[in-house]
C-alpha cells in the first residue's frame, strides 16, 4: 500500500500549502529530534552515573572510565561528562516536558540548584524559546563571575596535537582545464602561458615580487594553509576574526573556529571567562600564525592558532615565544576535546 504522504490527495496544490505542510513537518520533525537528544543524553547519564555509584570506594574510577568509555564507544568524552551532569542535576526529566536539549544545555552551568530548577520550572511553564531563557539567565548572572574550570578536579587535560605548516607556501592545482594557484578559502590565482611552463599540477611555490611564482624544493602539504594574520576579534572562546594574508599583501577576513575545541557559550559565566582569557592572550600577542583545514559540517574553517608574545628578560634576545592558543583554553581548564562533527549542538559521535 503506498504510503499517505505519496497520496495524491496529500499532495499540496498550492504554494501557501506546501510552505504550511513544509513548516509542520519541520517543526514536529524538530521537536522529536530535540526529545530524542533529552532522552539519549539522560539515559546515558544514568547509566554512567549509577555505574560509578557501584565503585564509589574507588576515588578514581569516575575519571578513569570516562576516557576509557569515550575511546571504545567512539563519543567525545565531553559529551559524556555533559551526560552525567545532565542526569546529576535533572534526575527526573520528566518534570520539565516542554524543555528541549537546549534549554537544558544553557541550564547546567548554574550551580544554585533552587535557582537552576526555578528557571526550568519557569522556562517550562511559559514555554520560553531557548533564546528567551539565556536572556533570563543573563539578567540573573552575578557582576564578578568566577573563572571556571571544564574539566572534572583530578582529570589532566587531552591536548591537541599542533598543525602548522610555513605561511606563504601554495599548491599548484589544475582549475577548469588550466594550472592555478591554491590560495584556500576557494581562491585561486590562475598561472600566465609562461608560468605553465615552468610549473606542473602539485609543485608547492611561494608568490615572489620578483618572478611572481618560485617553486619550493623539499616543500610537503603539510606546509600548506598557513597563514601570517592580523587580529580583529574574539567572537567567543572557541571563535575568533582574523585578517588573513592569503598572498602578500592580501588579506581576507575570515571567522574562524578553533580546532579539535569546544568552549561553553557566551550565555554561561564560563563561557564568558573563555572569552576574557582568550581577550587576554591576544592582547598581548605580537603576531598571529594561523593554520586552517576543511570546513566544518557548518561550512566553518578550522584553525589552530599560534601567538607570538615576547618572552623573558628584556634586556636578554631570547626572541618571542610562540603559544598554541588551542592547547592553553584545554590546559587552562576553558574548553573540552572536541574532534568529531556532530549532529546538531554537540552530539558527538565520530
Amino acid at each position: 500500500m503506498p504510503s499517505k504522504i505519496l497520496s495524491p490527495a496529500s499532495v499540496p496544490k498550492t504554494y501557501a500549502e506546501l510552505r504550511q505542510a513544509v513548516e509542520a513537518a519541520m517543526v514536529q520533525g524538530q521537536r522529536l529530534i530535540e526529545q530524542a537528544k533529552v532522552r539519549t543524553y539522560h539515559e546515558t547519564g544514568r547509566l554512567i552515573h549509577q555505574h560509578v555509584l557501584l565503585f564509589k570506594a574507588r576515588a578514581d574510577y569516575g575519571a578513569e572510565t570516562i576516557p576509557k568509555l569515550a575511546a571504545d564507544v567512539k563519543v567525545d568524552r565531553s559529551v559524556l561528562h555533559r551526560c552525567v551532569k545532565f542526569f546529576e542535576c535533572f534526575p527526573i526529566v520528566a518534570t520539565w516536558p516542554q524543555l528541549s536539549w537546549g534549554h537544558f544545555r544553557e541550564l547546567l552551568p548554574i550551580t544554585e540548584v533552587k535557582q537552576r530548577r526555578a528557571l526550568a520550572t519557569e522556562a517550562n511553564r511559559n514555554e520560553w524559546p531557548v533564546v528567551r531563557l539565556v536572556a533570563r539567565i543573563r539578567e540573573l548572572a552575578p557582576a564578578e563571575e568566577a573563572e571556571v574550570v571544564a574539566l572534572p578536579a583530578g582529570e589532566q587535560p587531552e591536548l591537541l596535537k599542533p598543525i602548522r605548516g610555513t605561511p606563504g607556501l601554495h599548491l599548484i592545482v589544475e582549475r577548469n582545464g588550466r594550472l592555478a594557484v591554491d590560495l584556500g578559502f576557494k581562491l585561486y590565482w590562475p598561472l600566465t602561458a609562461d608560468q605553465s611552463k615552468r610549473l606542473a599540477k602539485g609543485d608547492i611555490v611561494r608568490i615572489t615580487d620578483e618572478d611572481g611564482l618560485r617553486k619550493v624544493d623539499g616543500a610537503t602539504k603539510a606546509d600548506l594553509f598557513t597563514y601570517a594574520a592580523e587580529f580583529r576579534r574574539v567572537v567567543d572562546g572557541d571563535t575568533l576574526v582574523v585578517a588573513l594574508e592569503v598572498s602578500p599583501g592580501v588579506f581576507l577576513e575570515q571567522k574562524l573556529r578553533l580546532r579539535g575545541l569546544d568552549a561553553p557559550e557566551m550565555s554561561t559565566p564560563e563561557g564568558r571567562a573563555a572569552k576574557r582569557f582568550v581577550d587576554g592572550l591576544v592582547a598581548k600577542a605580537t603576531a598571529f600564525v594561523i593554520n586552517t583545514t576543511k570546513p566544518d559540517k557548518y561550512d566553518r574553517y578550522l584553525a589552530d592558532v599560534f601567538l607570538q608574545q615576547e618572552s623573558g628578560d628584556p634586556g636578554q634576545a631570547t626572541g618571542p615565544e610562540e603559544i598554541f592558543l588551542n592547547n592553553a583554553l584545554l590546559e587552562n581548564g576553558h574548553a573540552v576535546r572536541k574532534d568529531a562533527e556532530d549532529f546538531g549542538d554537540d552530539w558527538g559521535f565520530r
